[in-house]
């Protein structure tokens, strides 16, 4: 096999989400074949760095891991690396614009070969994903050609990174455990390594938690075990803190320290019940057969909704009505921007759910509660409805190696 020159391009909008997939996809890239030439540009290296405290954010050019990482930013500098050797096969992650000193290389009648771009697109279980995966596109010269290669949940897409350390968390969980245990203090590897505690792990957008500190507060009055929430350092854990202190929580919780991905992956796959957001995660978390719920980053015209439904739709087949309905309807209620404006598609989402959703935030909250109480007692019968779907999600495939292998059928 010729050695494959793929670039790897990421600006980061939602914090971790975007550098979490690339960062992934590129250790995953890198298990399957040693016959590439990786190099990553990203706009943001703070956030790569909090992938892998191995990454200096500081260094506009940098080796880690085999790979060369550009910081976006620095056009003198990309601008002489990618004239000097070219780019084959370029990843243009989640729709992101091309960085103008890219644009020129390609388009301004410097590129002295030709170039092939792959639109990475963003993650969805909407239909459409299946008729565009490996669509051609234009471009603006007849030398740069591109496509669309689609993440999904069918094997008409190209499925999920399916990479080592993940695999490994789903399979064996002491593994799990001991890795996540890594950078925990002493107590939370206690909590994390028994068997006397409910783990749930809250990483969400900012929002009032009134609700779910309620709904814990029900869930471990009656529950068998001590219930111990871990909040994922970040944007969730002030608000969530503040929940806690304005209802009175009867359950234990406690902040987790930065982890790298590896580890929150670990993490993520040694609870009973999480709460998660983002892109990265919510693979993780439909691929971990553990109880969840997925915080959508909000969209013009709640088109978060749209996107939440097409999910649900691939979940259905799964699950016992009753849970599903009730399942479906939390997740719309937690999704909703009460702020915004519906579109049209949002609308027709809505209606999907068995009953309309209220109007107002503050009407919602004690179903909200209600619902997330019942989702919380219900986890363990459910867990081998979530163990199902995730099994059908794994068998579509990693989407590292469906990917080399469409870059191996293109010619450049």
């Amino acid at each position: 096999m010729d050695m494959l020159n793929i670039t790897v391009l990421c600006s980061v909008i939602d914090n971790y989400g975007d550098i979490g997939f690339v960062y992934r996809l590129c250790r995953r890239l890198g298990e399957i074949s040693k016959d590439i030439k990786l190099r990553v540009v990203c706009d943001n290296l703070k956030s790569f760095a909090f992938m892998n405290s191995g990454i200096d954010p500081e260094k506009p050019v940098q080796e880690f891991s085999g790979w060369k990482i550009y910081d976006w930013n620095d056009a003198e500098l990309c601008t002489k690396a990618f004239t000097e050797e070219e780019p084959q096969f370029i990843l243009q992650c989640f729709q992101c614009k091309l960085p103008e000193w890219l644009e020129e290389i390609l388009y301004e009648g410097k590129l002295k070969g030709s170039a092939y771009i792959l639109n990475v697109e963003y993650l969805t279980a909407e239909e459409w994903a299946d008729g565009f995966h490996k669509l051609r596109s234009g471009t603006r010269s007849v030398q740069v050609k591109k496509s669309f290669f689609m993440p999904g949940f069918t094997k008409k897409t190209g499925g999920l990174v399916l990479d080592g350390n993940f695999r490994k968390c789903i399979a064996d969980k002491s593994h799990a455990i001991s890795k996540a245990s890594e950078r925990l203090n002493d107590e939370q590897k206690k909590i994390l390594c028994g068997s006397d505690h409910f783990k749930i792990l809250v990483f969400s957008y900012p929002r009032n938690f009134n609700f779910l500190v309620e709904a814990i507060n029900s869930f471990s009055d009656f529950s068998e075990k001590k219930v111990h929430v871990f909040l994922a350092k970040g944007i969730s854990s002030a608000p969530f803190i503040k929940s806690c202190q304005e209802v009175g929580s009867t359950f234990e919780y406690s902040e987790l320290p930065a982890l790298e991905q590896e580890q929150w992956d670990a993490l993520l796959c040694s609870m009973d019940f999480n709460f998660i957001r983002g892109e990265d995660s919510f693979s993780r978390a439909s691929l971990s057969g553990i109880p969840f719920v997925w915080h959508v980053y909000v969209q013009d015209e709640e088109f978060q909704l749209v996107k939440l439904n097409a999910f649900f739709e691939r979940l259905r087949p799964f699950f016992n009505p009753e849970y599903f309905e009730g399942y479906k309807r939390f997740c719309f209620l937690y999704n909703r921007a009460f702020s915004v404006e519906p579109g049209d598609e949002a609308c027709q989402a809505m209606e999907t759910l068995a009953e309309p959703l209220p109007a107002e935030e503050g009407s919602g909250q004690e179903e909200m509660a209600s619902l997330a109480a019942k989702l919380l007692f219900g986890a363990e019968k459910e867990k081998p409805c979530f163990a199902k779907a995730s099994a059908e999600f794994l068998d579509n495939g990693d989407l590292a190696e469906n990917l080399l292998a469409f870059l191996n059928t293109l010619k450049v």
